[in-house]
């Protein structure tokens, strides 16, 4: 089964309904929810999301808990806790983008795709980075190269 990270800007998106990447991210979450996905996001997403929603778009508290909230309540997602402090030491000295970046690079495991719109990770030769359009017709390839 595919395994699939989601970045911060994956949950913005989700939870602004504010572009028109709202739709892929909603139909990612519908296929993670009914469990086409191993899905994964990090203490360090959360961080990333408190920090956006307080400083750029002035929510309170309550409304950034609903929020975390609900990312806990999808189900088929696990919440990484480890970085490894090290290999984002290499990636932040190696590509030079933001070190939290870095920091949620670092938890992405062999096999695993991180889905975010983020161009900077693209940077990172080591992992994967698809956008949820990308992972949608990447799945949709291996289910017609099976049939």
């Amino acid at each position: 089964m595919t395994k699939v990270f989601l970045d911060t800007n994956v949950w913005l998106r989700f939870f602004l309904k504010d572009t028109d990447q709202f739709r892929p991210v909603e139909n990612l979450i519908s296929q993670i929810e009914e469990g086409r996905f191993l899905a994964y996001t990090s203490s360090i997403v959360f961080l990333e999301i408190v920090f956006v929603l307080e400083k750029t778009y002035g929510l309170s508290g309550k409304q950034i808990l609903d929020y975390l909230d609900s990312i806990k309540e999808v189900r088929n997602i696990t919440l990484l806790e480890k970085t490894d402090t090290p290999l984002a030491i290499e990636y932040f000295q190696k590509y030079g983008i933001k070190y939290a970046d870095c920091l949620i690079a670092s938890q992405i495991r062999k096999g695993m795709i991180l889905v975010s719109f983020d161009k900077e990770f693209l940077k990172i030769k080591e992992i994967n980075v698809k956008t949820p359009d990308q992972v949608e017709i990447q799945v949709h390839r291996e289910i017609m190269e099976s049939e």
